[in-house]
């Protein structure tokens, strides 16, 4: 059976809120984006998302009006201060794509594809070359997986370029493998940049850790450190989604947690864990 946690059900409002609002409840925000994967060939969205004008800023018609150049990329930015890596967990419209893909799968009991340490580490190579890719500009949405999905799930047609084959892979190994995308997604690395500044953070009492590797297993993104650190509490790693699922399963209270301004919003629970896996 199917799985529905709060994140997934919030995620989801947002998703129908971001892909069409504008179609379904005639909201639509001009000049502010959010920095997540919205992607503006959609025209029924209610916020676009931040990535073509970051990535094409000099060939857009932005270039030209400073002021709407200002408040589309201001506005973009401010996201990352605001939301951190909330925008991945919760606001992303792919991020819930490949969560509805994954738990799909699980419905079917079709077998999972974990990766080993060598291709993980070969995945973080590549997501530091997009977010190069992605801000030098050579065409960015030309091969954007996202581009040729979100448009066409809200009734707008994309043209078929080697974009279109990528997001088919894409799509293919997010099913199997979770979160795939989000393992070499330049926007949510370079969100990754701000976790020291971000109100939100994900930190460890290694003290209270038994290093059940609980955590790891669950982690969408293989995020070995959260286990693995046993001298400062910073686990929170550049390409963590702040998903709260490790807190969700560990098994030791407030071993992990997640905060806002230094306030626990999240910790984890040995009660919890237990009544989980009675």
């Amino acid at each position: 059976m199917m799985k529905i946690n709060k994140r997934f059900v919030i995620s989801g409002m947002i998703f129908f809120f971001l892909i069409y609002g504008g179609k379904l409840f005639n909201i639509r925000i001009k000049d502010v984006t959010l920095f997540v994967f919205n992607c503006p060939y959609n025209l029924s969205t209610a916020i676009e998302g931040s990535c073509l004008f970051f990535t094409e800023i000099f060939d857009s018609n932005l270039a030209g009006d400073i002021t709407t150049a200002l408040l589309v990329l201001g506005s973009g930015i401010l996201s990352i201060l605001i939301f951190g890596k909330l925008l991945c967990a919760f606001i992303c419209p792919f991020g819930f794509i490949q969560d509805v893909l994954y738990k799909v799968r699980g419905l079917f009991r079709i077998p999972k594809i974990d990766f080993n340490e060598k291709i993980t580490t070969s995945l973080n190579v590549i997501r530091w070359l997009l977010v190069v890719v992605f801000f030098v500009g050579i065409g960015f949405c030309t091969f954007c997986p996202v581009r040729y999905v979100i448009p066409p799930l809200a009734g707008y047609q994309t043209e078929i370029e080697i974009g279109f084959f990528i997001s088919i892979f894409v799509m293919g190994l997010s099913f199997v493998n979770e979160r795939f995308f989000c393992k070499v997604c330049p926007l949510g690395t370079t969100i990754g940049l701000f976790n020291k500044i971000s109100p939100f953070k994900l930190k460890k009492n290694c003290t209270a850790c038994t290093e059940c590797a609980i955590c790891y297993e669950k982690c969408p993104m293989d995020i070995k450190e959260i286990y693995t650190e046993r001298e400062t509490a910073d686990v929170f790693m550049s390409n963590c989604i702040l998903c709260g699922e490790c807190v969700n399963v560990c098994p030791e209270d407030n071993a992990l947690k997640i905060t806002a301004l230094g306030v626990p919003v999240m910790k984890s629970s040995r009660k919890r864990y237990y009544k989980k896996n009675k």
